[in-house]
């Protein structure tokens, strides 16, 4: 299917874009689509709304072409690994009023855009864009396929969750082809934890809690955890990856508690089980194996409704 996406590079200035706090999948995606503009020539700006530093895991990133929007509108906007305006932040408005909205993302039904190039069952945002660019003949540099083999080993956790399949593989390997360091990059992520941030590993293994019956497994940082053991939460984003670890679970929640009070959730299944539905409860989103959610409500309560979402699937 012909989506004519370089037909939206001739209305400027363009902001690129995804959602709040982002992750490997969104930052590379971006930045892949930066890269290429300025191959062009085309001005565009890349930000987003960011609580804290972006994670040191995913500094092999060329973090110095991010910057901050400096237009209250813009005439296109390219939106990656967001489908719902709220997840954008501070850039919600700026986004909303803009001229023009390309949103390509692997989430399910997203809930805006003027052109929206989705596909719920890639593994990755990047998978999607790789797909374009390969379509509209788009050549692809090192640069942009580091950035676009980012997105694939973050959203597959290493190529291990059930979205994995033979495309994965078969994109990765030709990502490789054009120059992608595939080991230094998964290195990067996952083999290069600071020591505080292994340090507070420690507390969140002590803090695991698993029902057996319904093999779900769950634990929290808190804001104190941040302050005693002098990192952030960007460092620890791979402790969802400790929870769920364990091989009594199918199902693992990493819950961080924010500045306000309220919790981000980090859900993964190790099986076919869909944890998308289980983060649409408190609107959140993701994809089946993994997904994440925003909650005002205390541990306990946000605990008990998701063990009644997970009695609705089973």
């Amino acid at each position: 299917m012909k989506n004519n996406f370089k037909e939206n590079f001739k209305d400027t200035p363009i902001l690129i874009t995804g959602h709040v706090n982002p992750d490997g999948d969104a930052i590379g995606s971006a930045l892949a689509l930066k890269i290429l503009l300025d191959s062009l020539d085309i001005e565009s700006t890349v930000a987003f709304d960011v609580t804290g530093e972006l994670p040191s895991n995913l500094n092999h990133l060329p973090y110095d072409l991010i910057g901050i929007p400096t237009e209250d509108s813009y005439k296109t906007v390219f939106v990656f690994d967001c489908g719902n305006s709220s997840r954008l932040g501070s850039l919600e408005s700026i986004v909303l009023n803009s001229d023009k909205i390309v949103v390509v993302d692997h989430h399910i039904d997203p809930t805006f855009g003027d052109l929206q190039i989705i596909d719920p069952k890639a593994a990755s945002t990047t998978q999607v864009l790789y797909r374009v660019f390969m379509e509209e003949n788009i050549h692809i540099t090192k640069e942009i396929a580091d950035c676009l083999m980012t997105g694939l080993i973050t959203d597959t956790g290493r190529f291990q969750y059930s979205n994995t399949d033979s495309e994965v593989f078969s994109i990765a390997a030709d990502l490789m082809t054009k120059g992608s360091e595939l080991s230094t990059i998964s290195e990067n992520i996952y083999g290069s934890i600071e020591l505080n941030a292994l340090k507070l590993q420690s507390k969140v293994i002590d803090r695991l809690e698993l029902d057996n019956e319904l093999r779900f497994i769950y634990s929290v940082v808190y804001q104190d955890d941040y302050k005693k053991y002098t990192t952030t939460p960007a460092e620890t984003d791979f402790l969802i990856d400790v929870v769920r670890l364990a091989k009594e679970s199918r199902i693992a929640l990493l819950l961080k508690e924010q500045t306000d009070g309220s919790f981000k959730g980090s859900l993964r299944s190790r099986t076919d089980f869909d944890v998308q539905k289980l983060a649409s409860f408190f609107d959140g989103g993701g994809h089946k194996a993994a997904s994440g959610f925003s909650s005002e409500l205390a541990i306990d309560e946000i605990i008990f409704n998701i063990k009644n979402e997970i009695r609705k699937q089973i």
